[in-house]
């Protein structure tokens, strides 16, 4: 089957006739009415289908260019992508097995991306425009001769942001170089503010902590106020998102706070692994998100990514006065953001399986510079430990050997490999749907957890399961797209999209406007809706899936998406 880059993907041509391989960003058009129907009738979904396409068409680079056609000339910023590429404008070839055919540049895994839209909680609170986050995510130094040392020296993974309207994706170093399973903003509570919880990588280095970002907007990146009457289309994009002057802020607690929750503190070491494993350490911890002392300096001062703050949470030199960085293993993937505005969220804690809540109550900001530290609670809300998590399975979930009410191949009943995370906020309370992806040969888990209203677990239900080489699909050789079955495997749910508002009619029998679903709309049409009656998207990778027509058309996998509901009562 293989992984992208080899074989490459199909090319993805922008218009200036320059090609990517690796990670593609589709967009389809749907007809509203077919789809708001859908889930009430026999018709196959290609009937609904209108159009398909990319989401842009052209792309800056790290260096706030927009790319060109590739070029060894280290002057030549423009012919150049950053993950391959050093400070002084050195392109550094692949390695052989992984060098490019068909392609100038290789997008790598655009993974947990997330949709923001404009003014979202309220007017002029959030982005300034509609915006796609979709972050480059591991580190590749196996793509290179001298391995993790090439890709260290590099400008490191792109932190991508779409203009949608525009069909233009920029590189935002500021947000950083390191890589991120996603990147998901949270209400700053401030016109002048962004906030963006950034999680995932750090370019392979351990440990390091969780990280938010803060921003302000109408900023250069040297923190003076941009002009507008002057500024580029790029610039201008960036600075009113307030993704041209900021930092990334990690979670740091008091040297006193970190005794009661780890035997040993060590910021060299992965204590949040330890905690999360203990099931007498506090339930939860006061902490402050600090940032270190690098800062993007602006388009003229690149640096390699392992001199960004990579290795600086671990640093004995960069501990915040009074406090160490609580740092543990970096595979912590999907976060979500509460739906009504509140200034938290959650987060998987992957590596060792299990799920936080951060609280920041309300931020401080003072509308002049970006703040020395942030306030936060932080709640175990699931721990690692078997017997944390039971989910209930009714009739449904029965696998060989077991049922799905625990991880069958582990022989435990919690939270293994927790990847994918949607918030779901309905007229009947707050909802956690959780994506497992943890190699389990009896399936991958899809379930919801219900949640009280001190955002406690107070109930678990399967949604559903995919893949498995003991599936009873895969032992008889089908798939979703006919003739795609390579051999069996396990498989990847990916994430889910709320498309309630998109579907749901007026007293009068029509959809709700463009203009009625921006800024709060959306949530405040989900929020009067009960839970069985809202529709979600989900999506599911299927390597297991990639023959044929999927083969045949360069695509990295085969997968399904599709349309669902659940009532967890």
């Amino acid at each position: 089957m293989g992984r992208a880059p080899n074989p490459e993907t199909y090319p993805w041509e922008m218009a200036n006739g320059v090609t990517f391989t690796g990670s593609h960003i589709h967009t389809i058009d749907y007809d509203r009415t077919a789809f708001a129907s859908f889930m009430s009738n026999d018709d196959a979904a290609a009937s609904m289908v209108k159009g398909s396409g990319h989401l842009f068409n052209k792309v800056y680079n790290v260096f706030g260019e927009m790319v060109a056609a590739p070029s060894f000339d280290p002057s030549d910023l423009a012919g150049k992508w950053g993950n391959q590429t050093r400070p002084d404008g050195t392109l550094i070839q692949f390695a052989p097995k992984y060098r490019l055919s068909a392609t100038d540049y290789f997008f790598q895994s655009f993974c947990g991306a997330w949709y923001e839209q404009a003014n979202k909680y309220g007017e002029g609170m959030g982005f300034a425009d509609d915006v796609w986050f979709a972050a480059e995510e591991w580190e590749i130094g196996r793509m290179f001769p001298a391995g993790s040392a090439d890709s260290a020296a590099t400008m490191g993974l792109a932190s991508v942001v779409v203009d949608i309207k525009s069909g233009t994706a920029y590189t935002a170093p500021a947000l950083g170089q390191t890589g991120y399973e996603k990147m998901m903003p949270i209400n700053s509570g401030h016109k002048d503010y962004v906030v963006v919880v950034t999680s995932g990588y750090n370019h392979g280095q351990e440990p390091s902590p969780l990280k938010v970002y803060v921003g302000m907007k109408d900023r250069l990146a040297d923190g003076s106020v941009i002009d507008y009457a002057t500024a580029n289309e790029r610039d201008s994009f960036l600075a009113r998102n307030g993704l041209l002057f900021g930092k990334l802020y990690g979670m740091a607690v008091t040297t006193d706070v970190a005794a009661t929750l780890v035997a040993e503190p060590n910021p060299a070491e992965k204590m949040i692994d330890d905690y999360i494993q203990n099931a007498d350490a506090p339930a939860s911890f006061e902490a402050k998100y600090v940032p270190t002392s690098y800062q993007w300096g602006g388009w003229d001062k690149p640096v390699a990514v392992q001199d960004t703050e990579m290795m600086l949470w671990e640093s004995e030199d960069e501990q915040p006065e009074g406090h160490i960085y609580f740092n543990g293993d970096s595979k912590v993937e999907h976060v979500a953001a509460d739906p009504s505005g509140k200034p938290r969220y959650f987060a998987n804690m992957t590596n060792k399986g299990g799920l936080f809540q951060v609280d920041f109550g309300a931020f401080d900001f003072d509308g002049e510079t970006l703040p020395a530290a942030l306030d936060a609670t932080v709640t175990r809300t699931v721990g690692s430990w078997d017997g944390a998590l039971t989910v209930k399975i009714g009739d449904e979930g029965k696998v060989k050997d077991g049922d799905a009410s625990i991880h069958v191949e582990k022989g435990k009943a919690q939270m293994i490999a927790p990847d994918g995370l949607f918030w779901a906020k309905t007229s009947e309370g707050d909802y956690l749907i959780v994506e497992e992806d943890s190699g389990n040969d009896f399936g991958e888990r899809k379930y919801v957890l219900t949640l009280d209203a001190d955002m406690n677990v107070a109930d678990a239900h399967l949604l559903a399961l995919a893949g498995g080489k003991f599936s009873s699909r895969y032992e008889q050789g089908v798939s979703a797209l006919g003739g795609a079955f390579t051999k069996a495997g396990t498989a990847e749910f990916s994430g889910n999209w709320p498309v309630t508002a998109l579907i749901a009619k007026k007293a009068d029998g029509s959809f709700y406007t463009v203009e009625e679903l921006a800024g709060t709309g959306r949530q405040d049409i989900r929020g009067e809706i009960a839970t069985a009656d809202q529709t979600y998207l989900g999506v599911v990778q299927a390597r297991s899936e990639s023959s044929g027509a999927v083969e045949a058309n360069g695509s990295d996998a085969g997968g399904q998406i599709f349309l669902f509901t659940m009532d967890p009562k």
